[in-house]
């Protein structure tokens, strides 16, 4: 009879191992990337539309101001409490909780009280109330932070995804009607803000977290230095995100700090892959970290593909860009074009040596990856700062590309590491690709440019080995 029982019960599946979440985790994540990338379009083409770059560039600089103290202050609190060994008691996830709650707040009190001094700097009109309000939201969005942790560390990426979908589209549904009224940028802060306070609600429901004040200086010590080189090298590259509204917006006025605003924001949605890639990489780098030979390999193998993935969507922006700004977002928008070649060239060449720094943060060489970073704001800012007093908008594009002197620090710490990936390709389609950027500026003749890069026997070749590699040929190797 049992086995009669047992054999009319259909087979249970069975429960998703390690592998399996992780998987599921990352398919939840790329699905939510790309939802939220579409409602940014189309959060960019009927708001920013509405408002225009004179509202808008005010709250650019101040969401922007935002955006770095709220980077500050996660202090890398989380990556510490998903990468600990073992488990982590709840001293610890509440220890973690506080630390975050006395960071936000010290950082929201510091920058309420230096409104004034921003304000002289940065005198676009509404900076000091935008950033005002928008501070507040600090405390829920850090706090979030320990909530979010305890969830991805249980490879519960699937919840943190929906999550992150609910709360834009609560911002959506908040901010466009608010925008068709009337409320213009002030849409956007309340929007922003009851998105943190919903996001950090349900992150600690989700998880089932309910933390207490509680302090241990030993636990917050050894949080603090564990993540410090970590920080660091994150604090140093995104102090990118201040050139616009610190040095722009001290000598440009509102409507082009707007303007270079929205041409950021097409930047990143344009090179989303960018960002997935160097995430999936720092995993996938891990398995092959003393092997140099196959990192070197992989290194090369990565500028190639990042450029074969982002270099037709930058050319075919270029192409078409101006038309679909102008009639999209109208043509008060159009100096955005005159930007997108020197933002797109130097997205472009981050993206050839992602890998780079993914080598380095496997290789735990943080510090490389720090002064890679500095180098690389000093020459941006300092060249950015000395030309758009000069040439307007197009100086913000000037200092990008002299910040792409700042690659060569980031080589010489790879090839003492591992050895030199082989540049030689990915160099032929990067100048082929930039020629073809700029071919407003070098004629008609330069919209070709990439195709012979592209199908010149050298590259014919490689492209024959990728082709064969992703349709699964076993004869791939390169």
């Amino acid at each position: 009879m049992n086995a009669d029982v047992d054999s009319a019960t259909p087979p249970q599946p069975a429960a998703p191992g390690l592998r399996g979440k992780v998987f599921q985790g990352g398919a939840a994540m790329m699905g939510r990337q790309l939802v939220t990338m579409g409602l940014s379009l189309i959060s960019l083409l009927m708001i920013t539309r509405i408002i225009g770059p004179a509202a808008y560039g005010p709250y650019v600089a101040a969401f922007s101001i935002a955006m770095y103290a709220q980077n500050l202050g996660q202090a890398g609190i989380g990556v510490y409490l998903v990468r600990a060994a073992g488990e982590v008691d709840d001293s610890t996830w509440n220890v973690a909780a506080t630390l975050l709650l006395a960071i936000a707040i010290l950082l929201a009190g510091v920058l309420e009280c230096s409104l004034g001094l921003i304000e002289a700097w940065s005198p676009l009109p509404n900076l000091g109330p935008l950033l005002s309000v928008l501070l507040l939201s600090l405390i829920p969005q850090i706090l979030g932070v320990a909530a979010a942790a305890r969830l991805e560390r249980a490879l519960d990426f699937r919840r943190v995804a929906m999550i992150e979908v609910a709360a834009q589209l609560i911002y959506y549904a908040v901010a466009l009607p608010l925008v068709w009224f009337g409320f213009s940028v002030w849409s956007l802060v309340a929007a922003w803000s009851l998105q943190q306070v919903f996001s950090c609600a349900a992150l600690f429901a989700a998880a089932r977290f309910r933390p207490r004040l509680q302090w241990d200086a030993s636990i917050a010590g050894s949080m603090l230095r564990y993540t410090f080189s970590f920080a660091a090298a994150d604090w140093s590259w995104q102090l990118r995100g201040l050139v616009n509204p610190l040095i722009a917006g001290h000598f440009l006025p509102a409507e082009a700090v707007g303007q270079i605003g929205l041409a950021i924001r097409l930047m990143e949605l344009l090179t989303f892959t960018k960002t997935i890639a160097w995430r999936l990489s720092i995993a996938a780098l891990a398995k092959i970290q003393t092997q140099p030979l196959k990192l070197v390999a992989a290194i090369t193998d990565g500028m190639r593909l990042q450029t074969l993935a982002l270099g037709p969507v930058l050319i075919g922006f270029s192409w078409f860009g101006g038309y679909a700004l102008s009639l999209v977002f109208g043509p008060r928008w159009e100096p955005v074009m005159v930007l997108y070649p020197f933002l797109a060239l130097s997205y472009l060449t981050n993206a050839q040596f992602n890998f780079h720094s993914s080598v380095l943060y496997v290789l735990r060489k943080n510090w490389d990856v720090s002064r890679f970073h500095i180098i690389h704001i000093v020459l941006f800012a300092g060249a950015a700062a000395m030309c758009v007093w000069r040439w307007g908008i197009v100086g913000y594009g000037y200092g990008e590309m002299a910040a792409l002197l700042s690659y060569a620090a980031i080589h010489y710490p790879v090839r003492r590491a591992v050895g030199a990936p082989d540049y030689g390709i990915s160099a032929l389609w990067w100048l082929s690709l930039a020629i073809g950027l700029f071919w407003r500026d070098l004629g008609d003749w330069a919209i070709t440019a990439p195709i012979p890069g592209l199908l010149c026997p050298p590259s014919l070749r490689i492209l024959k080995v990728y082709y064969r590699m992703f349709a699964g040929s076993p004869r791939h190797a390169v």
